[in-house]
């Protein structure tokens, strides 16, 4: 091969590791923002290694880039050192290791790994009037049994014989607004029940809660359920934030579960994401491993469910990474659109993590504001529920048109 050739090559190597590594730069960021926006000292220790991993190893590769282009440009004699080399290649390594595991990170999410005894607890990703899926966790592979039925005395049996450590049953068929009990003889010798949803206009009552944050302090998320124990309620809305950056912390799912399962147990639990269900987990995956609903798309984390009179939209305002809680992408913008709009007869929820309105320690979501009340107010959304501020804060906001009052809590 000759000089010139060889030096298109090596021109072309060092350019495109320059390119990855600037683009891996910029989401090991990101991939940290969700932990170093609380923590002044932990985004110090952590840009630290981000200077010394990204930008001394990129001179390099400038300074090499340019050496190399000279010689390509003057067709002089090719000359390469040891120290060159080394960089690039360690940082070639360290590059495609990164993508690699990403990539396995993405698909596999490392709750596949769990290893705790946790629920059972209840949701729905297909109509609440005739089927209830139920989900369990176990240390080791086994299979899914579960005995359910109107009567404690004759209950069906529904086996999944694959061995799994997590256990989904999705029951179907069942008959609208009826009592049923169900136990899972190979788990747990507990009885529990749950209602399925009324086949028609029926009122009812659910609960809302939001940040129980279950491992900052394992008496909070307790005393919050101890509150809503005196109460009737048909299920449970989450404004997200279950954990203390619960997305990649197995231990701290586990004391979530722990909590939930006091109340997950007999009333369907449906949540809008949060930002520690992110965390390190940039995608989520865990968060939909363990919260399997009825998702518009894969990337996102946003889907919708009826209940009686009622119709509920679940929003992602962290599925934008470049402008975290900011505003929706497009595709999730259209679908929110659209679903509004097929449901504008029932009684319109909301429920988004990050609050368009607040005068908590965020403040106000101007761009989330902006790009979300003109299409809460032409689709006569009644209420939107959020969180994230850790505060209590109603606004009734009216719009031009009388009668058409909108509630932000």
């Amino acid at each position: 091969m000759d000089l010139k050739k060889k030096n298109v090559i090596w021109f072309v190597f060092y350019l495109l590791n320059s390119i990855l590594l600037i683009i891996w730069g910029t989401l090991i960021f990101w991939l940290i923002k969700s932990h170093i926006i609380w923590d002044p000292l932990m985004f110090l220790l952590t840009f630290i290694p981000i200077l010394f991993l990204i930008i001394i190893p990129l001179y390099f590769f400038i300074k090499s880039t340019v050496k190399l282009a000279r010689n390509f440009k003057i067709q002089e004699r090719l000359t390469i050192s040891k120290k060159y080399l080394i960089a690039s290649f360690f940082i070639a390594f360290i590059v495609w290791s990164l993508s690699i595991l990403a990539f396995v990170l993405y698909l596999f999410p490392n709750a596949q790994f769990y290893n705790y005894n946790d629920g059972p607890y209840l949701l729905w990703n297909d109509d609440p009037k005739t089927t209830m899926t139920i989900i369990w966790h176990t240390k080791n592979p086994t299979e899914s049994v579960l005995d359910f039925g109107e009567s404690i005395g004759d209950m069906e049996r529904f086996r999944i014989s694959a061995l799994e450590k997590r256990h989904i049953v999705k029951l179907r068929n069942l008959k609208a607004g009826t009592l049923y009990h169900y136990k899972i003889p190979d788990f747990s010798t507990i009885i529990y029940n749950f209602t399925t949803a009324p086949s028609a206009s029926t009122p009812f009552n659910f609960t809302a809660i939001s940040d129980t944050h279950a491992g900052l302090d394992p008496s909070e998320y307790g005393a919050v359920i101890d509150a809503m124990t005196p109460y009737q309620y048909d299920f449970i809305i989450h404004a997200g934030d279950l954990g203390p950056f619960v997305g990649e912390e197995l231990d701290g799912w586990h004391i979530f579960f722990n909590h939930m399962e006091r109340h997950a147990s007999t009333s369907p639990y449906m949540v809008a994401i949060g930002n520690h269900e992110y965390g390190v987990d940039i995608f989520a995956r865990n968060f939909k491993y363990f919260f399997p609903y009825n998702y518009v798309e894969d990337w996102g984390h946003y889907y919708s469910f009826d209940y009686s009179n009622a119709h509920f939209v679940m929003i992602d305002v962290f599925q934008n990474q470049l402008d975290w809680g900011g505003f929706l992408l497009e595709a999730q913008e259209a679908w929110l659109r659209q679903d509004l709009a097929l449901n504008k007869d029932k009684w319109l929820f909301v429920v988004l993590h990050a609050p368009p309105y607040s005068t908590g320690d965020f403040n106000m979501h101007q761009k989330l504001a902006s790009q979300l009340a003109p299409i809460f107010y032409e689709n006569q959304v009644d209420v939107v529920l959020s969180g994230h501020d850790h505060i209590t804060k109603l606004f009734g906001l009216i719009a031009l048109k009388a009668g058409e009052a909108h509630t932000f809590l």
